[in-house]
């Protein structure tokens, strides 16, 4: 497959998978337990959150699209603290799950908001069956993620109905890659300048926090709309 040019690219791919490598070590020798759960950031402010390590857990469509800019790539090839803890969080869900989903949980249990993958994507449909289920035990808290695996949450659409309320999923869009969504669940976009902005767009208004505190935006999408972020 084509390799996108930018972040997506065999030098960082390698470092990526170097530091997957080490953690799931350091995991089956049980020195590795805890997940690393972000309380907040400059974009998404005081909303909780759980990342995986980009690229390594996103789907192939990412290469063509936004692999070339992403901002998680960014973050982690910049600072080893952050790899470190998206590798790590990684690993432990692949070989830990128990331990992983016990603690999302309990971080999920204590907020309001809370937001699955600022980095990285759905690791598998076991994965995505915990998230549906975290936020069934957890009524109480909004859950907000996206996802380019459109076909594995389609799929557990077809076989189960409606997604839970609290669990809002957006289809992540791309320029000329159109989300697989049958279910007409909310979809994002990406424009570069204002005039690539469609009339039926809703723009991202810059902050997760202040978007849900407003009940606007993301956390209030419904079928059929669009949110539309300036690239970054």
């Amino acid at each position: 497959m084509k390799k996108a040019t930018g972040y997506y690219n065999e030098k960082i791919l390698r470092k990526f998978r170097e530091a997957l490598a080490e953690a799931l070590e350091a995991v089956k020798a049980g020195a590795i337990t805890a997940v690393s759960i972000s309380n907040s950031n400059s974009k998404m402010g005081a909303v909780a959150s759980v990342s995986l390590l980009p690229f390594l857990t996103c789907p192939a469509r990412c290469a063509d699209s936004c692999g070339s800019i992403c901002y998680a790539a960014k973050l982690a090839n910049l600072r080893p603290a952050v790899l470190k803890a998206y590798a790590k969080n990684t690993a432990l869900a692949m070989l830990r799950p128990d331990l992983f989903w016990a603690q999302v949980n309990a971080a999920v249990m204590a907020v309001r908001y809370f937001r699955f993958h600022v980095s990285g994507d759905i690791l598998n449909a076991a994965y995505l069956e915990k998230i549906i289920e975290t936020a069934r035990n957890n009524p109480h808290t909004e859950i907000l993620m996206f996802t380019k695996r459109f076909e594995m949450v389609n799929a557990w659409i077809d076989e189960n109905g409606d997604l839970p309320e609290n669990l809002h999923v957006l289809f992540s869009g791309w320029e000329n890659m159109a989300p697989i969504n049958p279910h007409s669940l909310p979809e994002t976009n990406v424009f570069g300048s204002e005039d690539e902005i469609r009339d039926n767009w809703k723009i991202c208004g810059g902050n997760c926090f202040e978007c849900a505190c407003r009940g606007v935006g993301c956390w209030q999408a419904v079928k059929g709309d669009t949110i539309a972020f300036k690239k970054h």
